[in-house]
């Protein structure tokens, strides 16, 4: 009788333990794209955008479903004066951007907190 009652309930929640094994196997796998998705559908990032990545000037290229490409400028200085003198094309994995740090600041980017004009005068 008492292997009957098992059976029994080994067939009605077996499913629920299978999804539980499956959603534990493939956890890190959900939540990247549950992270990847919110980027892309969010308005936080948006093609064109000027941001502070890591404490360096960036322009955001493009913004795709699983990764966002930036272009990282480099900052040099002339006259007195910065100026972008060149930079790297960065690609970040969605669900990774979070543990760099970005800031957006406002439209106009002020390019002398990343000059070096100061220190070679």
């Amino acid at each position: 009788m008492e292997q009957q009652a098992i059976e029994n309930l080994i067939g009605q929640y077996g499913w629920m333990a299978i999804i539980a094994f499956v959603f534990l196997i493939g956890r890190k796998t959900i939540e990247s794209t549950i992270e990847a998705i919110k980027v892309f559908a969010g308005d936080d990032l948006n093609t064109d955008d000027v941001i502070i990545f890591d404490d360096r000037p960036a322009r955001v290229v493009r913004v795709g479903l699983w990764k966002t490409i930036l272009f990282v400028y480099e900052v040099g200085c002339a006259d007195g004066k910065p100026f972008i003198k060149g930079g790297n094309k960065v690609a970040i994995q969605n669900d990774k951007l979070k543990d760099h740090m970005i800031e957006k600041p406002l439209p106009m980017l002020d390019l002398k907190k990343w000059d070096d004009c100061e220190e070679k005068k």
